[in-house]
């Protein structure tokens, strides 16, 4: 008893009901739905009026019968045609295969097409990309003109200008007192 009036090792505990009570929003739809079934089964179907139900025919329009007039004409002179008036013709049939290198170029495309569409992306690697642009310094810049005046002045060039001038060959060897003293010279 003493644990009891202690009370310190207890929980508390919510109670929570199994088995509900209906609430009054559901008795009284449940009221409603008995009313309406109670009115239907004690309805009085002698208080009904008397109604006669009229039935419409509607007729085609004149395009509807133009056009089922043509379907019969059709009809009738595909029946009553007279095979016999048909000639006689031969069916030929043309069956022109591929050559060898037609097949032999349609397997290498589908080989590429195939090795295309099964083409691994992560087999490639990564790669940084630099651009360099690399201007010209002056000492370019120098020697680029005067290759372009140099280039002009040979294009306008006129022969005219030249002089005659006369070619003596000289053809200058050692003496043999000069091959000797280098001999010596050299010894």
């Amino acid at each position: 008893m003493g644990d009891i009036s202690k009370g310190a090792d207890l929980k508390h505990v919510q109670a929570v009901e199994k088995n509900p009570l209906p609430s009054q929003q559901d008795v009284v739809q449940e009221k409603a739905h008995q009313e309406f079934l109670e009115g239907v089964n004690k309805f009085d179907s002698s208080k009904l009026n008397h109604a006669e139900t009229q039935e419409k025919v509607v007729l085609p329009d004149t395009s509807t019968i133009v056009k089922e007039k043509t379907e019969n004409e059709l009809r009738e002179r595909i029946g009553s045609f007279n095979k016999s008036e048909l000639s006689h013709t031969e069916t030929v049939e043309k069956v022109v295969l591929p050559n060898q290198e037609d097949v032999q170029n349609e397997k290498q495309h589908q080989q590429f097409l195939d090795g295309v569409s099964r083409f691994d992306p992560s087999t490639l690697q990564q790669t940084q990309t630099k651009e360099r642009i690399v201007l010209p310094d002056t000492t370019i810049i120098q020697q680029e003109k005067q290759e372009a005046e140099m280039r002009n002045s040979i294009e306008g060039f006129s022969r005219n200008s030249l002089k005659k001038a006369n070619m003596v060959e000289k053809n200058v060897l050692p003496s043999k007192a000069e091959i000797e003293t280098e001999k010596k010279a050299k010894a």
